[in-house]
């Protein structure tokens, strides 16, 4: 009687997580066959992380077949029998970028089970593996449309990360409650779109990505080299700013002021489709995979919703008031610094317009500043901890 007891609870348990899986992917371009289950896997080397190859969906007629490496605290110890319990978090590289071996180890050494797959086709050394996605003279087909939608680069590759949160939600040792999603660039991308179709992520960080790519981004000339049709195909089955208005999980948004492709147009459209977020814009922001990983900002966001430690602050409201702006803030960590950024620059290309920074002040929960300079274009206020990690409200444009 006991047995049958605890099967049925078992298959009950199952039968949930079924359906939460299928609960914002149903009905969307992902809602295919395979799409929901635990990809079959195969270890391919064992070290500090291990190099797996999992199954992808079909492509080409033919079970597509994806390289990533996963770590634990125990692959880095040798000890696996002491992985309990651990938070997760999936890792998605950027353009031209790879399964970076040393982001996973990054995240297990901080008490994290880690996957970073390659979205490209490529095993270690970016060499090609049998069966995966075919990239025409090692370039990216980004933007191509093709007359099968399981041909296109963009839908294999937010396939592949939904089938490694399945893959690394099935390992024992992780808290299927406990899961989050970053990307870097084009990863960033992904992470947006994802925030809305996946919703069994507790937390997501898009580094640097966004939406209305075709508006306001360096990508906007590569959309535009597309016939009419294929573009406007692009744009409805890709673009973030589809999906990440139905994100359920916190965001954080991480970008430079000047970053030479996400301009902060763009780049502000797609964060305020998003109720529940943080936002942190940095001037001087270097756009590559280290640069943006190397953000102390990402892993307090995560762990704060994932291991319940010390919330980043968050800047909720920005206002002006004559020539003076406040912004309201909640604090959760020493405020050390505090600072009016803005540029009086008027050139068109958002990239590159000159930044600067003022010392403003905090008083009651709000930080402010007297005077906003004459000719100012662009402003936003942020706020430093005594943990190093910045906050920034919302970019005002000055009409």
């Amino acid at each position: 009687m006991m047995k049958y007891i605890i099967k049925t609870i078992l298959i009950l348990i199952l039968l949930v997580s079924a359906y939460q899986t299928k609960a914002q992917i149903k009905g969307t371009l992902w809602d295919v066959k395979g799409i929901y289950d635990v990809p079959s896997y195969k270890t391919v080397s064992t070290d500090s992380a291990i190099g797996i190859i999992y199954e992808g969906l079909l492509y080409k007629n033919k079970t597509q077949n994806v390289f990533a490496y996963y770590a634990t605290p125990g692959t880095l110890s040798g000890d696996r029998s002491k992985d309990k319990n651990l938070p997760a978090v999936v890792l998605v590289h950027g353009g031209g970028g790879a399964a970076f071996r040393e982001w996973a180890i990054m995240w297990a050494k901080k008490g994290y089970a880690a996957i970073a797959m390659d979205t490209r086709g490529n095993g270690p050394g970016k060499k090609h593996i049998d069966g995966g996605f075919d990239e025409p003279n090692a370039l990216t087909p980004y933007f191509t449309i093709t007359p099968q939608v399981s041909e296109q680069w963009m839908f294999q590759a937010v396939a592949d990360v939904i089938l490694a949160h399945n893959l690394i939600r099935s390992f024992p040792e992780v808290d299927v409650n406990r899961t989050a999603l970053t990307g870097i660039s084009w990863g960033g991308i992904i992470t947006c779109l994802l925030s809305g179709v996946d919703d069994r992520y507790k937390a997501a960080v898009p580094v640097y990505g966004c939406g209305y790519l075709l508006q306001n981004s360096s990508m906007r000339k590569e959309l535009l080299k597309l016939n009419d049709q294929d573009r406007q195909t692009w744009v409805n089955q890709y673009d973030p700013s589809n999906y990440i208005g139905k994100a359920k999980m916190p965001i954080l948004f991480l970008n430079g002021a000047n970053d030479p492709h996400f301009y902060l147009g763009s780049y502000s459209k797609t964060y305020s489709l998003v109720k529940d977020k943080n936002i942190c814009i940095k001037i001087g922001l270097k756009h590559s995979h280290h640069a943006g990983w190397d953000n102390g900002e990402i892993f307090a966001f995560i762990n704060s919703y994932l291991n319940k430690t010390t919330p980043l602050n968050k800047i909720e409201k920005s206002e002006r008031a004559g020539r003076g702006v406040s912004a309201k803030i909640e604090i959760h960590a020493p405020v050390v610094k505090a600072c009016l950024n803005f540029t009086c620059d008027t050139t068109s290309v958002l990239m590159n317009r000159k930044w600067e920074s003022a010392e403003a002040v905090l008083n009651n929960n709000r930080v402010t500043a007297a005077v906003l300079p004459l000719g100012t274009t662009m402003w936003y206020v942020s706020v430093t901890d005594n943990r190093g990690l910045q906050s920034s409200g919302e970019v005002m444009f000055v009409k």
